[in-house]
């Protein structure tokens, strides 16, 4: 009886028994592909959504069962104050009936996705006049355990922890249930794309098949086909190869496309040639102080990314001048 008031207890707490593996970064790149989708009662599909079908849909990509209505999704979870909204919680809204009757997902800057009756899967604003009055309260069905910018696995003094912990601060990386960020795991490239087109509020609704082994279904479509758009990623380097762990040269090229890179003076590294493809995006990245050669005087182009490498480009780029 003990074990099964357990289990029960589990489940309102965090709504999926098995925490799944895939990244919480996740979120905001597949919620934000179905920008646009229309309206549908009783939806539940990129074909139309309801509300509730629609935030059903989104977590059950990261591993969280929800139930089918507004009103038992309410029921789900842990109650959380509107000030400690954290993105991927629930909120819902006192609409056309007692009681919770229009949820959405919160992904930050105080603002919420949802699907509207009248214009679709849009990011709404709290403060919007008709939501701001009607909103009732919100649920944490994802699994944080630690506060934002804390994890259980980068302790003090981890090398690259204080940029790991101002990125989970601002919450540009949610990382995994239980508050992990496994941060020696390698960065695939989907991934990366999905942070880059996160950051910069790149329009992710496209939902196209640009890349064969990235098809509409895939969650980061949005995020790849936002950065093909904005000539980050090259659409003839076929295939994308969503998967794989990001190299240091890609990550180069991608870096010094999406922020503008000025190149300096050249560095001579041994392993980098004039006539690579990535030599002027590493040499733009060393000039920005983004990154740095190894004391043997290579750069190690084909070695791939941690998680807490990419962190540390990360947040660099980010507060680069």
């Amino acid at each position: 009886m003990r074990r099964f008031v357990s289990a029960l207890l589990l489940f309102f707490l965090f709504p999926s028994f098995a925490y799944a593996s895939d990244s919480y970064d996740r979120l905001i790149p597949l919620a934000k592909k179905y920008v646009g989708v229309p309206y549908q009662f009783g939806g539940s599909s990129e074909k139309g959504f309801d509300c509730s079908g629609f935030t059903r849909h989104v977590m059950s990509r990261l591993g969280v069962t929800l139930a089918r209505t507004t009103a038992e999704q309410y029921k789900q979870g842990s109650e959380v104050k509107k000030e400690d909204l954290r993105v991927g919680d629930l909120v819902f809204f006192e609409t056309y009936k007692k009681g919770p009757s229009h949820a959405g997902v919160y992904i930050g800057d105080n603002q919420f996705i949802h699907a509207s009756s009248s214009k679709g899967i849009t990011v709404t604003s709290l403060d919007d006049s008709y939501y701001k009055k009607r909103y009732i309260g919100a649920r944490r069905v994802l699994a944080y355990v630690q506060a934002a910018g804390q994890f259980q696995d980068v302790g003090n003094d981890f090398w690259a922890s204080k940029e790991i912990e101002a990125l989970g601060k601002k919450e540009m990386v949610l990382g995994y249930a239980k508050s992990y960020f496994k941060p020696d795991e390698v960065m695939t490239r989907a991934e990366a794309a999905g942070l880059i087109a996160t950051y910069f509020n790149f329009n992710m609704n496209n939902r196209k098949e640009t890349f064969s082994d990235v098809p509409s279904d895939h969650w980061a479509v949005g995020a790849v086909n936002a950065l093909v758009k904005e000539n980050i990623v090259d659409r003839n380097n076929k295939p994308f190869q969503p998967d794989e762990p990001l190299t240091r040269e890609q990550l180069a090229m991608w870096f010094a496309e999406a922020w503008k890179l000025k190149r300096g003076a050249d560095v001579p590294f041994t392993d980098v040639k004039e006539t690579d493809a990535a030599y002027d995006a590493i040499e733009k990245l060393v000039a920005s102080g983004i990154a740095n050669g190894y004391e043997d005087g290579t750069f190690r182009p084909k070695e791939t990314v941690t998680r807490a490498q990419f962190a540390v480009f990360f947040y660099r780029a980010m507060n680069a001048k």
